[in-house]
């Protein structure tokens, strides 16, 4: 019989899994390079899900752009900042390009490539696309508007995960062909993919990824008819859906979202009391019905036009945060009924999810060798000793007591320290 070594203490794959749920993202990258066991773990499938799930459930935190033009890679600011009680994290990127995103992922499609970035880890990978049906179009023939956002070629773009398989894909949908361009993350490849010429889209309008699908809100002139069209992104079917009840119709500046994992349209519309209305439908994704969930004056404001308005985050209590095409930010309190303005010059590329998503593909990692003296100006102008949250605290604390935890399984520490060691652990943990 094996005798055993009276320095030995085991944790199993599953306590060590609950345990490093509790650790800072930054630590969980380093934590890869501790063991062969540690690295597989962190990067299973299972963790990267249960991570993300308790990221989305957790407190909502926006992503901004930090325009500038340099030329170097995306790549995100290492401070997050408060405005209005809300946090963000800034991304130092052009932020003139249109973008698109899905669980944390960054996309920002260019004429001859396809860069997807994901901004908790610093990766970016670059894919080569097909070539444009149509590179340098007669761009007067294309509708243009507070609504509209525009990819290259004009063609209709989507991003969002084969909920099934767990693959990122990329769509581009032209104006005329009867199929579409689809880039699998995962496998860097790109294939036609058949669609039926009854299946239409506005070339100018973005699309939203929700559940394992991606839509596009078509809306024909006068917004007498308008569609919604699909696309399992797991069976590569297209299909329509089941439209809102609008008694008034749509206006052109109604934008398609994902609002808290839910299908969401957010329709302006004027109204003889409040000068103009935000209403938000969200639809049921079992039965494909639609609530009225919000109806948003927007009096304040003092609108004489139609603007283009973005839910980006709803909370627990019914709080929406969206952003209009002019660059401001608001907070609306459904139980108040008040409407705040966060911000009045800021850029919001999506909700910002800290995640552990690695891109199992072939390609290689891109990164430019261009430095931004601009960014690194930023860097240096946060400021020394601001105040740290208890959470962060923790959190820094939990990742340290595993590292000493992992010594101590070596056999560098006695018996006593380990239980000492794991008894902390598991306080803090709530274990």
């Amino acid at each position: 019989m094996e005798e055993e070594t009276p320095n030995s203490m085991y944790i199993t794959a599953d306590v060590l899994e609950d345990l490093l749920l509790k650790v800072p993202l930054k630590s969980l990258c380093r934590f890869k390079s501790v063991s062969k066991e540690w690295k597989s773990i962190l990067e299973s499938k299972r963790f990267v899900e249960r991570h993300l799930s308790l990221a989305k459930a957790s407190r909502k935190i926006l992503l901004a752009a930090y325009h500038c033009n340099c030329g170097v890679s995306p790549s995100l600011l290492p401070e997050s900042r408060f405005e209005g009680g809300e946090e963000f994290f800034s991304l130092h990127c052009d932020a003139t390009r249109p973008s698109m995103n899905c669980d944390g992922l960054v996309c920002f499609p260019e004429a001859e490539w396809v860069d997807v970035l994901n901004p908790s880890t610093g990766q970016l990978w670059r894919f080569n696309s097909p070539s444009l049906l149509n590179p340098r179009p007669n761009s007067t023939t294309f509708p243009t508007g507070s609504w509209s956002t525009y990819f290259p070629g004009y063609c209709a773009m989507g991003f969002g995960k084969d909920s099934v398989k767990g693959s990122y894909k990329v769509v581009r949908i032209f104006g005329a062909p009867n199929y579409c361009d689809i880039l699998d993350v995962n496998t860097g490849e790109w294939r036609k993919l058949w669609k039926p010429r009854r299946f239409k889209v506005d070339v100018g309008r973005k699309s939203a990824s929700v559940n394992g699908s991606i839509y596009w809100l078509r809306i024909r002139p006068h917004g007498s008819i308008y569609t919604i069209l699909a696309l399992d992104l797991h069976t590569e079917e297209f299909r329509d859906v089941q439209r809102p009840p609008l008694p008034k119709g749509i206006m052109s500046e109604a934008q398609i979202v994902n609002i808290g994992d839910r299908l969401a349209i957010a329709i302006p519309e004027s109204h003889p009391v409040h000068q103009y209305v935000l209403n938000i439908w969200i639809m049921d994704a079992q039965e494909e019905t639609w609530t009225n969930s919000h109806s948003i004056s927007l009096a304040s404001l003092g609108m004489v036009e139609s603007r283009s308005f973005t839910p980006v985050t709803l909370s627990k209590h019914g709080n929406v945060v969206f952003y209009d095409d002019k660059m401001c930010l608001f907070k609306y309190y459904p139980h108040t009924d008040q409407l705040q303005i966060l911000s009045k010059d800021i850029c919001i590329i999506s909700p910002y999810l800290q995640n552990l998503v690695l891109l199992q593909t072939q390609q290689v990692e891109f990164k430019t060798g261009i430095t931004c003296i601009r960014r690194e100006t930023e860097i240096t102008d946060v400021v020394v000793g601001q105040s740290t949250s208890v959470d962060e605290i923790l959190s820094e604390g939990i990742a340290k007591l595993i590292l000493l935890c992992c010594l101590a399984r070596s056999g560098y520490c006695g018996n006593v320290v380990k239980i000492a060691f794991l008894m902390k652990l598991c306080s803090i943990t709530g274990f």
